[in-house]
């Protein structure tokens, strides 16, 4: 792995600097999209402006939207920093890096919260094959393995972390 690092280094710094300037966009991106969205619902609710139906049941929707944008930006500038972290010699690991199973661990009890949220509180009369037994079913199952993938990452990480540690170490 040391010689793979050495033949690419410049390739893995720049990959560093790009995934740290992607991973700030879209946090920006997101906090934007947020405001926006906020900004709408005041006005609709102010009497301003009727928002139309489609636009309700996209309301009802955001929150799983805006943690899959945060959590994609932290995601992105934790692996800038383990880039960071494997390329340079004497570099610790950063503050996303060092926390990052407790972020996967997070990010998969927001995904199951938000879809409990979307199926209880997101009225019926929105879309009424929402509740069908085949769209739940497929629902629950796909919201189901990408919180284990989420809980397997965030266990790859917790054990990863101490092994690249002893290699530096070591070398």
């Amino acid at each position: 792995m040391n010689e793979f690092i050495e033949k690419n280094r410049r390739l893995l710094r720049f990959c560093c600097d790009a995934l740290r300037s992607i991973g700030q966009v879209v946090l920006i991106l997101g906090v934007l999209s947020v405001c926006a969205i906020t900004t709408l619902v005041l006005l609709s609710k102010f009497g301003n402006w009727h928002a139309p139906e489609g636009f309700k049941m996209f309301i009802a929707m955001m929150p799983l939207g805006a943690f899959n944008i945060f959590f994609i930006g932290i995601g992105l500038l934790g692996l800038s920093q383990f880039i960071r972290y494997l390329v340079e010699r004497d570099c610790k690991p950063g503050w996303i890096l060092r926390h990052g199973e407790m972020f996967f661990y997070l990010y998969a009890l927001l995904t199951i919260l938000c879809v409990v949220w979307v199926y209880t509180i997101a009225p019926s009369d929105f879309s009424p094959d929402m509740y069908s037994g085949v769209s739940v079913i497929l629902v629950v199952i796909s919201t189901a393995v990408r919180v284990l993938i989420l809980v397997g990452l965030g266990q790859i990480l917790r054990y990863l972390m101490p092994v690249i540690e002893e290699s530096k170490t070591l070398v």
